[in-house]
């Protein structure tokens, strides 16, 4: 499998994955709801090949924003800092008091 087609079947995966996670994430509480119409922007994601052999695509995804909004974040090619850095993506994390988001980081 190619680097590209990979990149495409992990995009599709969390594509799939995000909305489970988001329906977790539902309050009785009417005030703190949040209801997520758009899962993210219309339209397949054109991934550009990476330039370099270390480069890799990381994917767009949604982060907490001012006022209890939420701000599309777009995906991009980035250089790993390391031959075997790894990138972990940004998730919603569930806690026994609720959901926190972490970003994305290198490990």
């Amino acid at each position: 499998m190619t680097q590209k087609k990979l990149i495409q079947v992990l995009f599709a995966l969390a594509t799939v994955m995000f909305p489970m996670v988001l329906s977790g994430c539902a309050s009785t509480d009417e005030e703190s709801m949040v209801e997520a119409d758009n899962l993210g922007p219309a339209g397949e994601p054109e991934i550009p090949p990476p330039n370099t052999p270390t480069a890799i695509w990381i994917p767009g995804y949604w982060a907490p924003s001012e006022n209890d909004t939420f701000a599309w974040i777009p995906g991009q090619v980035v250089e790993r800092p390391s031959p075997t850095a790894v990138w972990n993506s940004a998730r919603w994390v569930k806690h026994n008091y609720g959901w926190s988001f972490q970003d994305g980081h290198w490990q």
